[in-house]
């Protein structure tokens, strides 16, 4: 009885959803367990920070793969399929050889030019701290070509609509690396971690391939078919667009020798938490609004699709207020509470938490910007966001430049902040004059609020902390409660829309 119903929870399209859900639950929160074992078992010591620089490229390779292979695969094997099955299967075969003799190629290519890619990140060519990063990269580099067959194995199974499959199958990696570092850190080092990463890649190639059945049937000829319903100029500026978000990594860790010892490492701790609230709540939330501004922009709707876009501000802003303020004036605490333990000494702690501040400054304008660029796709502004990409990227390079030389890992923090404030200004700016969007006085006056609410807060708390030598982490303790008990007795407009939504979804 209690199998069938589970069973048929999970049917549908809402089961499909609900999938999805929980696999990216199980992702994010491996993966964030993860970083947890990262800290503890290496803290901000040399070895990881060696780690963190040899798997920079081999990681903005993987992401883009994965994601531009859906970009790619998906549209035009729709296409195919709906004339004739078997030159989709064609299709899908073809394109597995091809995306892995390629990245193949490209990362062979990466192997034997691996002291010169080295040499880009450190000042000499040579030395044990050379040997050690060249080592990791080498190995480092086995995780692509094993990328693209999972890329498109992922992307075949989604346009076969077995989310469950795909998507659970991506837990593998995170728990192999649980595992290897757990187990034989203490032997292998940082190289545990590739080793679970190639281990799981292993293991979610075998997942993908065994969890659907008659994946290759049929006959098949090699061929790459082109689908005159696939815009290769929108194709490839989304793929420019991804690189350029992977490539602020690869620039911090250019300005590796103007930081100080563990710098490199408290960007990538500090940067996890960050993202934290932007991957649970924003990233929902844009991919939930971009078949509705779709629709509306098809329709010439844009009244409508502005409204949902003030009214995803809104939400954004009383979400991200606070959580800036926390990270701010908190994170320290935070971070201790986190990571604190085995290697990740107080030290650790507060190296972290000052590049976390100046992360903290960019949140709120951030989360705009990142479902601003769910609107700005809708509106055919893929040229655009491309022109933006471009001038973040040198905006990026020029302040890394010129900021880390006398503030060091925090000068890169600020760097990335500025340059994603930037960014979501150029984003909006582009929205004005596309749609006519414009900040409607219920908007600004919400922002307000929201600021004067969170400021409150902030000033009771700092005067308990003061007056009876509390913890800071009393500050989120009383976003939770307060903020939401503020808002109701004000009638705050959206925070009431929120709770009828919720109470009705129910």
């Amino acid at each position: 009885m209690v199998k069938d119903r589970i069973k048929h929870i999970f049917q549908g399209v809402g089961g499909a959803a609900l999938i999805v859900v929980v696999a990216q639950v199980l992702s994010k929160g491996t993966g964030f367990f993860r970083e947890i074992l990262f800290a503890g078992k290496f803290g901000v010591g040399k070895d990881f920070e060696y780690f963190l620089i040899a798997y920079t490229i081999p990681a903005m390779l993987n992401s883009i793969l994965f994601y531009q292979a859906q970009n790619y695969f998906i549209p035009i094997y729709n296409d195919l399929k709906s004339k004739d099955p078997e030159e989709a299967n064609s299709f899908f075969v073809s394109t597995m050889l091809l995306f892995t003799g390629l990245v193949t190629l490209v990362a062979a290519g990466l192997y034997f030019a691996s002291d010169g890619v080295i040499s880009l990140f450190l000042e000499t060519s040579s030395g044990s701290d050379h040997t050690a990063i060249n080592q990791l990269f080498e190995m480092a580099l086995l995780t692509v070509p094993l990328n693209a067959i999972i890329s498109i194995l992922s992307a075949y199974l989604i346009a076969e609509f077995k989310f469950k499959v795909t998507y659970l199958s991506q837990v593998w990696t995170n728990l192999s690396i649980i595992f290897t570092v757990f187990f034989f850190s203490a032997w292998l080092g940082t190289m545990a971690i590739i080793a679970g990463y190639i281990m799981g890649s292993m293991i979610q190639v075998t997942h993908l391939l065994f969890g659907s059945k008659n994946m290759f049937r049929g006959k098949f000829k090699f061929s790459l078919a082109i689908s005159k319903n696939v815009s290769w100029l929108i194709f490839l500026n989304t793929l420019f667009v991804e690189v350029v978000g992977q490539i602020f990594f690869f620039i911090d860790r250019l300005f590796y020798t103007n930081t100080e010892p563990g710098g490199i490492a408290s960007l990538n701790y500090s940067y996890i938490i960050y993202m934290l609230p932007v991957t649970i709540f924003t990233t929902a939330l844009g991919s939930a609004l971009l078949p509705d501004f779709a629709a509306n922009v098809a329709k010439g709707d844009l009244k409508e699709a502005n409204a949902k876009f003030t009214k995803a501000i809104e939400v954004i802003l009383l979400v991200f207020i606070p959580a800036s303020i926390i990270f701010i004036f908190a994170g320290g605490e935070i971070i201790g509470l986190l990571y604190q333990r085995g290697k990740f000494t107080g030290d650790s702690t507060l190296l972290t938490e000052g590049t976390l501040v100046y992360y903290a400054i960019s949140l709120p304008l951030y989360a705009i910007f990142a479902v601003g660029l769910k609107y700005a796709y809708s509106l055919k502004g893929s040229t655009a966001l491309v022109l933006i990409s471009l001038a973040g990227l040198i905006l990026k390079y020029i302040l890394s430049l010129v900021l880390s030389e006398n503030m060091h890992q925090n000068g890169l923090a600020l760097s990335t902040s500025i340059t994603y404030i930037v960014q979501s200004v150029m984003c909006l700016a582009f929205i004005f004059k596309r749609s006519g969007f414009r900040l409607n006085p219920e908007l600004v006056k919400n922002a307000f609020f929201f600021l004067l609410y969170s400021s409150m807060i902030l000033l009771v708390c700092y005067l308990l902390v003061s007056q009876f030598n509390l913890t800071t982490l009393i500050l989120p303790l009383c976003f939770i409660l307060a903020y939401p008990l503020i808002l109701h007795i004000t009638r705050n407009s959206v925070y009431e829309e929120i709770v009828s939504r919720f109470l009705k979804s129910r």
